[in-house]
């Protein structure tokens, strides 16, 4: 009992629920350090697991700093909520009168550009929903906040306002509801840090340029001065929320996902404009089809890590200093090779390259030690072809020794998905993520991993590659990491330790782009998972705050 606070909470980030649970009943000295973890980030998905926890919830000191809110209330004519098949209240479940006149077809129509629709199954009544507002607005030290598969409540930008806390803001795949009265609210003020519009649908087909529309108040947020990470998509255009005389925050950080359809050959309206503004930023990811942009020599001076298309790589390299780059769809060889001689000065610095290329091509490993000799991380995704045998082997000694900085190797093949049957199946696949290059759920703000705790990570795995990374032990000493299999990475502590192979994500290494995580985001990531195994039984997910923690989902 002598030892501090400090070394107990550690410890305790290793228990299971079950395991916390008996330690927050040993001592009051326990309870007061364990209590910290078994609450600090709570998922509501459904009106089910607010009735269950209700009581819990209300007790929770100190009161939680994450929370993820998926429930809405029931209002027929919203097309999110047209698969709801119940109403819940505190007294249980009333069953929906099916509708004869329910149009899916509009509802595809409308949908027909997102990914995920986010249709929830039950919806709560209005005490019920009420209720639940009235304990989320008493949770006054949270600081990340998830509003994700819901109608929004009508007054969200007060209840956003009311956490003085709140740093990391997400609304995704939400609809707006029409407020007749809009509140007048100064989001300036606010101060998030980090802001994510993602999916943000609306109850009409109305003009979004018209700014009383509520779907495009919500640009409003990114108005907040202490804003420095940005996320949005092509549903909401937040860019067209500043102007000349309204100008952007410094943002260090922006992550722009664009319409799937490449028959768009324009830039968005008051895109260039904006970008230009953003004198700190630093990373900048743009998704999908992305026309070139035609930007000014002098804008974006402190772009660094750069991940976007093909098509716009050259236009954000030139003139810059890159020292992290991602060319996210696939690349032609030959324009690949033209690219880079073309914007050569302004690729030498850069340290992280991750590209994807259709057909292999021995030559490729020759040109990218040619312009990128300060490699440092190296990732190669195609799907065609292959290098042989003999040129793996070789390849230490005759192209990878000339990077003498370079710890990480990742190259191997990756499966193209079957081309889609008809246009909405072709509007719910994203381009880039075709191609291995990571979704918006998982980007490079932050890398979260499943973590099964039955599977045995300390296996070798035999596949025929294991003497790939001994035969490159003398002409790159300083490797560490090597990827020849998209499921299997072989890593080593230091020169001379064994090379051992473990199971890994088969897509791109997660610390290209390194940016303090979002745990809002995490959260977002987190009940993909968690829906599979709570089956609206009243379910909350709790995860510890280390960073390696498994997901621990436990029932109160």
């Amino acid at each position: 009992m002598t030892l501090p606070n400090e070394l107990w909470l550690p410890i305790f980030e290793y228990l299971p629920p079950q395991s916390l649970r008996n330690v927050i009943l040993t001592s009051k000295k326990f309870h007061a350090v364990a209590i910290r973890l078994l609450y600090k980030h709570l998922i509501l998905t459904s009106p089910t697991s607010f009735v269950t926890a209700r009581s819990s919830l209300s007790s929770i000191q100190p009161s939680p700093h994450a929370l993820l809110l998926s429930i809405s209330p029931f209002v027929r004519t919203v097309e999110q909520l047209q698969e709801a098949v119940a109403v819940v209240s505190f007294d249980g479940l009333k069953p929906i009168t099916a509708n004869a006149n329910n149009n899916r077809q509009s509802t595809r129509s409308l949908f027909s550009e997102t990914k995920d629709a986010y249709r929830p199954s039950l919806v709560a009544d209005m005490t019920l929903y009420n209720t639940l507002l009235s304990q989320v607005t008493s949770f006054t030290s949270l600081r990340q906040l998830v509003f994700r598969g819901m109608i929004l409540p009508g007054n969200f930008h007060s209840i956003v306002h009311d956490f003085p806390h709140l740093r990391d803001l997400a609304v995704v795949h939400c609809t707006v509801p029409f407020v007749r009265a809009p509140p007048d609210i100064d989001h300036t003020c606010l101060k998030i840090e980090t802001l994510t519009l993602l999916d943000i649908r609306a109850t009409s087909r109305s003009d979004d340029d018209d700014l009383n529309l509520p779907r495009t108040r919500l640009r409003l947020l990114a108005k907040a001065s202490t804003l420095r990470t940005l996320t949005y998509d092509h549903t909401i255009w937040v860019h067209r929320a500043f102007t000349s005389s309204s100008p952007s925050p410094p943002l260090t950080a922006l992550d722009v996902k664009f319409p799937v359809q490449k028959d768009r050959p324009r830039v968005p309206l008051g895109f260039i404009p904006f970008l230009e503004t953003l004198l700190s930023l630093r990373t900048l990811i743009l998704r999908n089809h992305v026309p070139a942009l035609s930007l000014s020599p002098s804008a974006l001076p402190a772009l660094c890590a750069v991940s976007s298309p093909f098509s716009a790589i050259t236009s954000l390299s030139s003139g810059r200093s890159i020292v992290k780059l991602d060319i996210r769809d696939e690349a032609a060889l030959t324009p690949l090779y033209k690219a880079f001689a073309a914007v050569h000065s302004d690729l030498s610095m850069v340290q992280e390259l991750s590209l994807f290329v259709g057909d292999w091509d021995d030559e490729l490993m020759l040109a990218i030690v040619a312009h990128f000799p300060n490699l440092t991380k190296l990732q190669i995704r195609y799907v065609r072809g292959g290098p042989s045998e003999d040129t793996i082997i070789g390849m230490g000694s005759r192209t990878l020794y000339a990077l003498p900085h370079l710890v990480s190797v990742h190259i191997f093949c990756i499966p193209l998905p079957l081309p889609p049957h008809n246009f909405l199946e072709t509007n719910n696949i994203d381009d880039d993520t075709a191609y291995g290059a990571p979704g918006i759920d998982d980007t490079y703000f932050q890398s979260m991993h499943d973590i099964d705790p039955d599977a045995d990570t300390s296996s070798e795995q035999d596949n025929g590659h294991d003497d790939y990374g001994i035969a490159w032990n003398r002409a790159c000493p300083g490797l560490r990491t090597v990827q020849l299999h998209p499921g299997w990475v072989w890593r080593r502590a230091d020169p001379t330790d064994s090379w051992i192979a473990r199971p890994c994500e088969s897509g791109i290494f997660g610390d290209v782009f390194e940016s303090p995580p979002c745990d809002a985001r995490l959260l977002a990531d987190i009940i993909k998972n968690a829906e599979s195994k709570a089956r609206n039984t009243g379910w909350i997910s709790i995860r510890p705050s280390g960073p390696a923690s498994p997901i621990i989902i436990t029932q109160i």
